[in-house]
C-alpha cells in the first residue's frame, strides 16, 4: 500500500446531544442518521420602557403647559398601546383642572386597571365625585384610599368636606350632624400637620360655636405658616367676636404687614373703626381696599355708612346704590339705603326697601322697628303701632322701645308710653348696651310722664 500524507478516514465519530441521543448524528460504522429537521431561528424580543417620557411629562404639567402635555401623553399613549399608568394619572389630572370631571373619571378608571387596582386612585375618584355634588359616593372612595393612605391628611381633609356637605339625618336615638362628624374626622386625625387641614378644622369649630377650638386650630396653623394671611384674617374674626379687640387687632396688623392690599383685613379694621365712630381713618382704609378689590359690596356698603356719618347724603346714596348692585340679596345693604330714603324724607322709597329687606330676611326685629318709625312718619299710626308691637315681641330691643313710647307719648296713649318707658329700664337693668343719649331720653321721658301721671290727681 503506498504512502499518503493525509490520514484515511475510516470513520465519523459521532458527537451526542443530551436532548437527541444518538438518533440525531451519524454511527461510526459510517451509516448516516436522520437528518436533522431545520428549526425556525428565534424571535427577538424587544424590550421597551413606555416610562421614558413621564419625566418630561410631569415636567410639562408642573410648569402647567396642558398643551404640550396632552400633546406628549397622545404620543405615549399611541406608541405604547395605551399602557402607561402616568400617563393616564396625568391626563386625569388635567381634565379635573379643566373642569371635564367624567372625562377625568374615566382616566383614573383606566390607570386604577392598569396599577393592578391600586386604592390610592379611589382617592381621586372620590374628589372627582365630591366636585360633581355625589358626596355620599365620594365618603365611600375616600374611605377606601384612606386605608392605604393613612398619612396623607389631603385624604381626611376632602372626607371631612364630603361629610360636611352631607344632608342632617334623624336616626332614632341620636341625630346626624355632618358638621360635628367631620370635626371628629379631622380631629381625630393623627396626621394634622397641614395647614388647610387645620383651617378648615378651625372653620368646623366656628360653626359649632366652639371658639376656644377654632382659635386653638387657627394657631396651630399659625406655626405651621406663619405668613398664612388667611389664617390671621380668620383668627382676628375669631377674637373680635369674643370682645377681644386688641388681640383681634394685633392679627390684623400681622395681616396687613403681611400683605398690605388685603382687602378683607382693610373692611374688618375699617367696620371695627365705624363702631368706634372714627369714620374719616375707616373712609381711608376703605380707599386702598377699593383699588385692590373694587367690586364688592361689603366695601360699598360700609363706605356709605361712613359717607353718611358724614352728612355727605347724596355720596351715601351713590355708594349704597352701587352696593345694592353689587349684592342685590344682602338685606342689611337693602336696611341702610331704607334708613338713608327716611333722612332724606322720601318714606315711599324707604318703606320700599325696609319692606325689601324683611323679605330678605323675615322676622327680622331691627327692620320691623325701622319700617315702625317710617310709617309713623307717614302719619300712618295703626300700622306703625302693630309693626312697633311685632318687633318687641320678637326681640326687644333698647332703641326701639324707646321709640315706641315715643310714639305713643306723641299720640297722646301716655299709659302705653309709660308701660314701653319701665321695659325699657328693664333691658338697661339687664345689661344690654344702651347710649348715653338714649338714657338721657327715656329719664327726660319718664319724668314728663310722671307729671302727666300726676296732673289729674291736682285737679281732682
Amino acid at each position: 500500500m503506498e504512502e499518503s500524507n493525509q490520514d484515511e478516514i475510516i470513520g465519523v465519530v459521532t458527537v451526542h446531544n443530551e436532548e437527541d441521543g444518538d438518533q440525531n448524528g451519524v454511527e461510526a460504522n459510517g451509516v448516516e442518521a436522520e437528518p436533522i429537521p431545520d428549526r425556525p431561528p428565534p424571535k427577538r424580543v424587544e424590550i421597551l420602557d413606555c416610562n421614558s417620557l413621564n419625566g418630561l411629562m410631569y415636567h410639562y404639567f408642573a410648569q402647567g403647559d396642558y398643551i404640550e402635555c396632552k400633546s406628549l401623553i397622545g404620543e405615549i399613549q399611541s406608541k405604547y398601546k395605551e399602557k402607561n399608568e402616568a400617563a393616564f394619572h396625568v391626563r386625569g389630572l388635567i381634565a379635573r383642572n379643566e373642569g371635564e370631571l367624567e372625562e377625568a373619571m374615566d382616566c383614573f378608571e383606566k390607570a386604577y386597571q392598569l396599577s393592578g387596582k391600586n386604592k390610592k386612585y379611589f382617592y381621586e375618584t372620590g374628589r372627582c365625585n365630591f366636585l360633581l355634588g355625589r358626596h355620599q359616593i365620594a365618603v365611600e372612595q375616600l374611605r377606601k384610599a384612606s386605608e392605604v393612605m393613612k398619612d396623607n391628611p389631603k385624604v381626611w381633609y376632602w372626607m371631612a368636606r364630603a361629610i360636611y356637605h352631607l344632608p342632617s339625618e334623624k336616626i332614632p336615638g341620636k341625630t346626624f350632624n355632618p358638621t360635628e362628624t367631620a370635626r371628629n374626622l379631622l380631629m381625630g386625625s393623627t396626621v394634622a400637620k397641614d395647614t388647610e387641614l387645620i383651617t378648615f378644622l378651625g372653620r368646623l369649630c366656628e360653626e359649632l360655636q366652639d371658639t376656644e377650638g377654632a382659635i386653638a386650630a387657627y394657631e396651630s396653623a399659625m406655626k405651621l405658616q406663619p405668613d398664612n394671611t388667611d389664617v390671621m384674617y380668620r383668627l382676628a374674626l375669631v377674637l373680635l367676636r369674643m370682645g377681644k379687640e386688641k388681640e383681634g387687632f394685633e392679627q390684623l396688623g400681622n395681616c396687613l404687614a403681611y400683605d398690605p392690599s388685603n382687602s378683607q383685613a382693610i373692611l374688618t379694621l375699617g367696620s371695627v373703626m365705624q363702631q368706634h365712630y372714627d369714620h374719616d381713618v375707616a373712609l381711608n382704609k376703605y380707599r386702598v381696599a377699593a383699588d385692590a378689590c373694587d367690586y364688592n359690596g361689603c366695601l360699598w356698603n360700609n363706605i356709605g355708612i361712613g359717607l353718611l356719618a358724614r352728612n355727605k347724603s347724596a355720596a351715601a346714596h351713590s355708594a349704597l346704590k352701587k352696593a345694592s348692585f353689587i349684592s342685590p340679596l344682602d338685606y342689611k345693604i337693602s336696611f341702610n339705603l331704607g334708613v338713608l330714603h327716611d333722612i332724606m324724607k322720601l318714606h315711599c322709597s324707604a318703606l320700599h326697601y325696609i319692606k325689601l329687606c324683611t323679605e330678605l330676611k323675615p322676622n327680622n326685629a331691627k327692620a320691623v322697628g325701622a319700617m315702625a318709625v317710617i310709617m309713623s312718619h307717614m302719619n300712618d299710626v295703626k300700622n306703625a303701632r302693630a309693626a312697633y308691637k311685632k318687633s318687641i315681641e320678637l326681640q326687644p330691643s333698647p332703641s326701639i322701645v324707646l321709640n315706641y313710647a315715643i310714639f305713643e307719648y306723641r299720640t297722646k296713649n301716655f299709659a302705653a308710653a309709660s308701660t314701653a318707658v319701665q321695659i325699657y329700664k328693664q333691658l338697661e337693668s339687664s345689661g344690654m348696651k344702651c347710649s348715653a343719649n338714649h338714657k338721657q331720653t327715656a329719664s327726660l321721658l319718664d319724668s314728663v310722664l310722671k307729671q302727666h301721671e300726676e296732673t289729674p290727681s291736682a285737679e281732682n
